[in-house]
């Protein structure tokens, strides 16, 4: 994937919302390294504390069990900075992942998504799945532990960057 996925402007994607969700696990279920899974999902409110009905999705990442201990080997623990400092890593990764592009729909929602009862946006849809044989994994922090910029993680890597996790099938 190398674009954004689209976003409605109706949903007020403010702090209290999130649309977006990762999870990064083991399994030994396939023949690959790993898979990858894209799949709708609702959208958290966390002043309500409770899903409402309009989609986000939700990314799946699941390696192998001894590509995934080298994972957390590479990445670890993130130490929580002091409140003040601003340079220190804040615990974002790159993860590139050969694949073929494939489209995200436009978000499907109620005309008023916090309301109870039925959903709308039921059943939520697969948007992608794959496995893949290959996969880096880049910490956004250089060598001595200051965070990387999205702008500068979209550029050539610097020679200051910590370097990143290759695994191969």
């Amino acid at each position: 994937m190398t674009q954004r996925p689209p976003r409605h402007d109706i949903v007020p994607y403010d702090h209290m919302c999130s649309d977006r969700s990762f999870f990064f696990r083991p399994d030994e279920s396939g023949s690959s390294l790993g898979s990858v899974e894209v799949k709708e999902a609702l959208v958290y409110d966390q002043y309500m504390r409770g899903d409402i009905d309009f989609t986000g999705f939700r990314v799946t990442i699941s390696l192998r069990e001894q590509a995934y201990q080298a994972y957390l080997s590479h990445v670890g623990l993130m130490l929580q900075p002091e409140l003040r400092d601003r340079e220190s890593w804040d615990g974002r990764l790159l993860f590139r992942i050969p694949s073929r592009p494939f489209a995200f729909p436009m978000p499907r929602r109620n005309s008023d998504p916090w309301t109870f009862g039925k959903r709308v946006v039921d059943p939520l849809q697969v948007i992608a799945r794959f496995a893949f044989d290959e996969i880096e994994i880049q910490r956004l922090r250089d060598d001595r532990g200051r965070r990387v910029t999205m702008g500068e993680a979209a550029c050539d890597r610097d020679p200051g960057w910590q370097a990143p996790l290759r695994l191969r099938a």
